[in-house]
């Protein structure tokens, strides 16, 4: 099996249209991303949506397919730390995914977002994959996930997804 590789997930224009304003479609895109996932053992995935400043990991993997709940292992936490490199901390999503990872001591592992929000990652930011909001985790969001964890896989480097 390949190396570890982290997906960053956030859910709201991710695994569902932002805003959502009917309940029964919450996470409908959450069987898309377990299916893109399926071929890539390796990747565990970090939660970094807002929905973490109110629930517990338990009560946001709970409505998760179990193919996806078996993969979180942490989220990020709400604020950086001091040894947050500067230029991220105007990008504060951006910024989490780097305070978890040099706490949890990854570094070095590649790593990959999903998210609606460019403004909360740092411009190019090569490991972003975004998504539209209004419709959420689409198969063309798919395919560039799955090229980007199959390069990482392959390369031994940080993923970066295709511009």
């Amino acid at each position: 099996m390949a190396g570890l590789m982290i997906l960053f997930l956030d859910f709201d224009g991710v695994l569902h249209e932002d805003p959502c304003f009917d309940e029964a479609r919450l996470f409908a895109r959450a069987p898309d991303l377990a299916q893109s996932l399926e071929p890539f053992p390796e990747v565990n995935i970090v939660l970094s949506t807002s929905w973490r400043t109110d629930r517990s990991l338990g009560e946001m993997t709970q409505p998760l397919p179990d193919a996806l709940r078996r993969r979180v292992i942490d989220a990020t936490p709400l604020a950086t730390s001091a040894d947050t490199p500067a230029a991220l901390r105007p990008y504060r999503r951006h910024a989490e995914c780097a305070t978890w990872l040099r706490a949890q001591g990854h570094e070095k592992t590649p790593w990959v977002a999903l998210d609606d929000r460019p403004s909360l990652f740092a411009p190019h930011c090569e490991q972003l994959i975004l998504c539209d909001s209004n419709v959420g985790f689409v198969d063309a969001t798919a395919r560039r996930l799955q090229a980007v964890l199959l390069r990482g896989r392959f390369s031994g480097r940080p993923v970066r997804a295709p511009a």
